[in-house]
């Protein structure tokens, strides 16, 4: 059988080549600092890699997620022992020091140049309590599928403008360089192109031009839940799943797009309200709400750079939010409430969330979702949705949030809801409502 290596490590491996420079000295010690401050500081992977220099970036990008991943597996694979428990059973400061995760790193960056070693993700590479919740609410079956997506590098995803095309895209793709990976139009998004793994490709004349964003499919799937849920809703199931086969492909986006006013609540960086505005050709009125100044600024760059003159971002100051919602009250058409939560749907994107979620996080999460949708439910018209989603599958930030909102507020109706995912793409649930008129 022909030898396949992970696109990562490809394109790792090229990247050595290049820049021999970078001795395994130097890769340890920028490891040992990267993996140091996830457990001394509450700084994120992603920026704790936006730090490191440029020659060591792309090769400790690799290396660490593998470590965060599969931290049991890969050292059995590997050689390295490790004590009963452990990683799961030490604090913030012996994980910081948590010697094993040099050793499997050193032995991962001497082998990036060789064939790749399949492993396989095990129970021990999630936290006990992890496991046992997913056994507790969705049984031995789907557990088995949870842990063998998210012990997975994940796929790239990226979404492209209504006004290109995800086809007229694809094909400046495979008509350009080859890339390391392959790339196919995404069998999920209608809006969406798939790579197998990393790719250079925000360095494209074409990310410039705005004719794509990176976002997941299943992101890309919410925004398009949102607007139109009777027409993305049968993708939804009533379990978490891995999705092997559509018997339908999800519908293009109506030709004919209304001018709604859509609040994109805990709005971030602005992956969704982009989307949103997209899905809608720039019509209409997209508000996208957070409590970051930062993360709404990033926004504005990345709507400028797309061309999107329909969103307009709105500072809320936390606990305070009510107030500045006053006058917003009973006004608009669409309401997605993309609210705060564990990120167990996207573990492979963000592996270190496994590591540092605190259990308190666990029970106080549902009563912020609670919270949330309530306040913002109040922004709905008569006869306009309300949408709740999250990149989780805990019963408790799901299926719980929608029957206690449901029997608290009988003046809106539930539709459309389930889950998505996770994999191939990240997982979700969403949920629609209609308020009655």
């Amino acid at each position: 059988m022909r030898d396949k290596k992970k696109p990562f490590q490809r394109s790792i491996s090229r990247t050595i080549e290049v820049r021999p420079q970078a001795k395994k000295e130097l890769i340890v010690q920028g490891f040992l600092n990267v993996w140091e401050s996830l457990f001394t500081s509450p700084v994120h992977l992603d920026s704790a890699l936006s730090k490191q220099p440029v020659h060591l970036k792309s090769i400790l990008a690799q290396i660490l997620p593998s470590v965060l991943l599969r931290p049991a597996s890969q050292a059995e694979a590997l050689g390295v022992g490790i004590s009963p428990g452990e990683p799961w059973n030490l604090d913030l400061s012996g994980l910081a020091h948590w010697r094993p995760s040099q050793m499997v790193a050193e032995r991962l960056y001497a082998m990036m140049a060789q064939p790749h070693l399949n492993i396989d993700p095990v129970e021990e590479d999630f936290p006990s309590h992890m496991i046992a919740e997913w056994k507790s609410s969705w049984g031995e079956a789907i557990t088995t599928d949870l842990i063998e997506v998210l012990g997975r590098e994940a796929p790239l995803g990226i979404r492209v403008s209504r006004r290109v095309g995800a086809s007229t895209l694809l094909g400046k793709f495979t008509a350009g360089p080859k890339l390391p990976v392959r790339i196919e139009l995404s069998p999920l998004s209608p809006l969406g192109i798939r790579f197998s793994g990393y790719a250079p490709i925000l360095r494209t004349e074409w990310y410039q031009k705005g004719e794509f964003e990176i976002q997941d499919e299943g992101s890309q799937l919410m925004a398009l839940f949102a607007l139109w849920p009777e027409r993305y809703g049968s993708i939804l199931s009533a379990h978490p799943r891995k999705i092997r086969k559509l018997d339908l492909l999800p519908p293009p986006p109506p030709k004919d797009t209304p001018t709604w006013v859509v609040v994109d609540a805990c709005a971030g960086a602005g992956g969704k309200s982009l989307a949103l505005a997209d899905a809608l050709k720039g019509k209409g009125r997209i508000y996208a709400y957070d409590v970051s100044d930062k993360k709404l600024m990033a926004l504005r760059r990345r709507a400028t750079r797309a061309g999107l003159n329909n969103i307009q971002s709105v500072v809320l100051q936390e606990g305070k939010e009510s107030e500045a919602l006053e006058r917003f009250k009973g006004k608009a058409d669409v309401v997605l409430v993309d609210a705060p939560c564990t990120g167990w749907g996207v573990l492979r994107r963000n592996p270190d969330t496994k590591w540092r979620q605190d259990l308190s996080v666990l029970a106080r999460l549902p009563l912020v979702q609670a919270r949330l949708l309530s306040l913002y439910s109040e922004l709905v018209a008569p006869g306009g949705r309300l949408v709740y989603g999250v990149c989780t599958f805990r019963v408790a930030e799901t299926r719980e949030i929608v029957e206690q909102f449901s029997s608290q507020n009988p003046h809106f109706t539930a539709q459309e809801g389930g889950y998505l995912g996770p994999g191939p793409c990240d997982g979700f649930f969403m949920q629609s409502w209609m308020k009655k008129l």
